[in-house]
């Protein structure tokens, strides 16, 4: 129903995107989607519209405006909410419609970082042989299984600005944009619960026992509009500067880099300067303990007394998404604490959408085997601990008890039957889901499918998920919607029958998309199910077989640089009492010595010439085991 009043109606949202590992390619494929059309519709209200478009269609679009305000992420998940940020706040959206020359550059950042990974066209030398280059083992020390240099190389051509272009940023981007950074850190924040008894608590020196509990888990919380001078931003937030600060620029990266440090997989990352101060350490803990965002909610009391930290407070930090694999409530606490929590009646001012390439589906699908040995019960118990710090209780309770408007873009991929010629789901949608998440280094088409998934999957989202359900007759229509003519409504509407009652309900899209109004307006039906890369991607293996022997180096020099480490003898100094004792019981004459230096001399003869076999057996299991998980998932030639 129509509504002659002037005001521009709004609707925040916050995006979440969650761990992948590999599959950012599918996060950054339903980013670009969700970028293109809110551009399309942008340019639209002011009456600029793409190359041979009816200008008929003017005459349909909505007024009200949708704006992000935040977007937080994990690993994966992180690296993309960074270089979405980038890309965004340049202004220079420029989508990848087009499946065909899939290694050239697209000027295009989600999809140059995403799905080429520094591949280049006509370079022999692809991503998976580049993770078993030798030249990060050069300082004696192993820093990761596989060599992690291409994301510094990745996250560096990301963040070169175009010198000398203007850039307008998109109204669909909040002034006050915020993203968050899920850090994992392998040092703790000790938070002390005092134990003195009123008697103790009169004594002069304050030595009594405490009972800490430790926070390992920090966001690098970044502001677009972060002003210094204002002391409810300095050491709350991170000033969000990707293009002119050089300082600024190489905390982002920092903190991308490090939120997709893959433990062990992937090289740790050394924050050891000013990245961090002391007090938004503190600042960071209070956040989390009183479940707030913003500084002016935090309460002043109970007053938290941390020990003495560091300053700055350096860490070495992992995947944020070994704790915090999707900042969900983090991310719902900054719409919440900007618009107000949602009250009976109301209508959704935000929502929140998370972007998932692993969802979590029925629990219960996978029998539960009991362990019967230390064998089967050390890696429950390491399963356990990786779970339980991922917990999510608050989150979890909000979402039962408040109905803020949340919904998810995940992998989907339908085949038709050719029995029944129906389309049916694909067990298995995403192919860099492939050798524990890290398939995509692989094979660049196993990144370029995803990216396209993502892309399709967000299509289908936004055109019928992301919605409001439209029933003037009982006064249900959202404030957005209001100002719709009748003709906005048939064009854009989508029909859904309730289950419940058997009536067919209206609902109309939160974020118009114009390809679908100009489809409708042209009579063309396009099918919903229609992938835009059609093709499951076959890998060879005989490109792994190929690259095989700079695996086997790679191992052999690990071999080294293990026995270099465990063959250190250097006699304990911080302890001399204790290397009496265990010369006096352990004591070795004359020919023991000889005999144990020789011994120990032939093992690690014995390890160094064999290590070309031990290399060659790891090497063939670790292809084995990429090859049969490639083969259950059909991604085998």
């Amino acid at each position: 129903m129509a509504n002659n009043t002037s005001k521009t109606e709004e609707f925040h949202i916050g995006l979440t995107m969650a761990g992948a590992v590999s599959a950012g390619c599918y996060t950054a494929g339903a980013m670009d989607y969700l970028f293109e059309i809110l551009d399309l519709w942008e340019n639209s209200k002011e009456n600029k519209l793409p190359e041979g478009w009816y200008e008929e269609i003017l005459k349909y679009i909505p007024k009200h405006n949708v704006i992000i305000d935040v977007m937080g992420g994990a690993s994966a998940g992180g690296m993309t909410t960074a270089m979405a940020t980038i890309y965004a706040l340049k202004g220079k959206i420029n989508p990848v419609v087009d499946p065909t020359n899939i290694t050239a550059i697209k000027d295009n950042l989600l999809y140059d970082s995403w799905v080429l990974m520094g591949d280049k066209e006509n370079e022999k030398i692809k991503l998976f042989e580049k993770t078993f280059a030798l030249d990060d083992l050069s300082s004696d020390k192993i820093p990761s299984l596989l060599n992690s240099n291409f994301i510094d190389a990745i996250c560096d051509a990301a963040f070169i600005d175009d010198v000398g272009e203007s850039k307008k940023m998109p109204n669909y981007i909040s002034k006050e944009l915020e993203i968050l950074l899920s850090q994992t850190m392998l040092r703790s924040v000790p938070l002390p619960i005092d134990f003195s008894t009123p008697f103790g608590t009169l004594k002069i020196k304050k030595d009594n026992p405490k009972y800490n509990t430790f926070e390992h888990f920090v966001i690098s919380h970044f502001k677009l509009d972060y002003d210094a001078s204002n002391p409810l931003h300095k050491d709350f937030y991170l000033p969000l500067d990707p293009f002119v600060n050089k300082k600024e620029v190489e905390r982002l990266k920092l903190a991308t880099i490090a939120t997709g440090a893959f433990p062990i997989g992937l090289s740790f990352r050394k924050f050891f300067n000013d990245e961090f101060t002391v007090e938004y350490i503190k600042n960071n803990s209070r956040k989390l303990i009183n479940d707030k965002i913003q500084p002016e909610n935090i309460p002043q009391n109970p007053r938290i007394e941390f020990d003495t930290l560091s300053n700055p407070f350096q860490f070495i930090g992992v995947d944020g998404g070994a704790i915090n694999n999707e900042p969900i409530g983090e991310v719902l606490n900054v719409l919440k604490e900007r618009y107000g929590e949602k009250k009976e009646g109301d209508y959704d001012k935000f929502g929140l959408i998370m972007i998932d390439p692993f969802p979590d589906h029925d629990y219960n699908l996978t029998e539960y085997k009991q362990p019967d040995d230390i064998f089967s019960v050390i890696p429950s118990i390491l399963g356990t601990l990786q779970d339980q710090s991922k917990v999510k209780r608050r989150e979890m309770l909000e979402f039962h008890t408040q109905h803020y408007l949340r919904g998810e873009i995940y992998p989907v991929r339908y085949y038709k039957d050719e029995v029944d010629k129906k389309f049916k789901l694909e067990p298995h949608a995403i192919a860099c889901s492939s050798a524990f998440a890290f398939g995509g280094f692989l094979d660049i088409n196993f990144r370029h499918h995803d990216f396209f998934l993502g892309r399709d999957n967000a299509r289908n989202f936004f055109k019928v998920y992301f919605s409001f359900e439209y029933d003037p007759e009982n006064n249900n229509v959202h404030p957005i919607h209001r100002n719709w003519t009748p003709e906005m409504v048939e064009y854009f509407k989508f029909n859904r029958k309730d289950l419940a009652t058997g009536k067919e309900k209206v609902f109309l899209p939160i974020i118009p998309n114009l390809y679908e109004l100009k489809d409708k307006l042209e009579k063309v039906d396009r099918n919903p199910y229609q992938r835009t890369v059609k093709e499951w991607p076959i890998y060879n293996p005989e490109e792994l077989f190929s690259i095989a022997p700079k695996l086997e180096e790679r191992i052999k020099k690990m071999v080294d640089l293990t026995i270099n480490k465990f063959s250190d003898s250097t006699p304990d100094k911080k302890h001399p009492i204790t290397e009496n004792w265990m010369e006096k019981h352990y004591h070795q004459g004359f020919f023991k010595k000889i005999t144990g230096w020789m011994g120990s001399k032939i093992f690690n003869l014995i390890i160094a010439t064999n290590k070309t076999t031990i290399a060659k057996k790891a090497a063939k299991a670790a292809i084995s085991w990429i090859l049969k998980d490639l083969e259950d998932k059909k991604l085998i030639k």
